[in-house]
């Protein structure tokens, strides 16, 4: 069992491609490194601290890709708010220009957050998260319904950045059911625009059609986000505007 980084590598050295490290479920990144018998060589990580540590550093701060999402919120309310989705947090941590760091066969890379991706013999080790940049806001919404066939749960998380006073780095996610989907469309409706809220109906709009309404459930979650998106837009406004004026 490595009780160091540097343990992580020199056994991935030792092992090569053969390694298999355990160090469970991470949220941030949208793994499971759970290796069965007969994977190759296991190597358990689950208690190496550096996975679940929060650091700050100049730029940011530096957080364990195992550590969990009430724990990250706890220890850095800054970068995640309590409650936030697993697809809120992924969206922000790339928004921030995170990089990942990963261990395996003896050395270590560094990736954007965004391109992320791990060979079987390889365990990323920690995620550097920068400062958000001035004139960014984000806002998030939730709503969850039972209501037999038509209940659904309905994440929105909208991001968006003020820059010579049109909009930049617009970014709408919707998570139903844990299924995610962007809006792409709506993100374009608003991109390079004018910092100007009478667009956001349309942007709403479009966003509610990134969910095909097939069935009950489908066609209520369809109807429940123009309202979500809308709400989480202005929030992000509000923020962007409040960001923006410190600077």
């Amino acid at each position: 069992m490595p009780l160091s980084l540097r343990d992580v590598t020199n056994l991935g050295y030792l092992h090569g491609k053969r390694a298999r490290f355990r160090a469970g479920t991470s949220v941030l990144l949208g793994i499971a490194l759970e290796p069965r018998a007969g994977d190759g060589i296991i190597v358990d990580a689950t208690t190496l601290p550096e996975l679940t540590a929060v650091t700050a550093t100049r730029a940011g701060k530096t957080v364990g890709p195992f550590l969990s999402l009430d724990a990250l919120a706890e220890r850095a309310p800054d970068l995640v708010p309590r409650g936030a989705l697993p697809s809120a947090v992924r969206m922000r941590f790339s928004l921030f220009g995170s990089v990942v760091t990963i261990a395996g066969g003896g050395r270590t890379r560094r990736v954007d957050y965004d391109a992320f991706s791990i060979e079987p013999h390889e365990l990323p080790i920690a995620i550097e998260v920068h400062a958000p940049k001035p004139g960014l806001g984000i806002g998030d919404r939730r709503r969850a319904t039972a209501d037999g066939d038509a209940s659904f749960a309905l994440g929105v998380t909208a991001a968006l950045r003020i820059h010579a006073r049109r909009f930049a780095d617009v970014r709408i996610i919707l998570d139903l059911d844990g299924v995610l989907q962007r809006a792409t469309s709506a993100e374009g409706k608003l991109t390079s625009e004018r910092a100007d809220p009478s667009l956001f109906p349309e942007a709403a709009r479009l966003s509610a059609l990134t969910i095909a309404a097939v069935d009950a459930r489908t066609s209520a979650a369809s109807r429940a986000a123009l309202p979500l998106v809308m709400a989480a837009l202005r929030e992000a406004l509000d923020q962007a505007r409040g960001s923006a004026s410190k600077r």
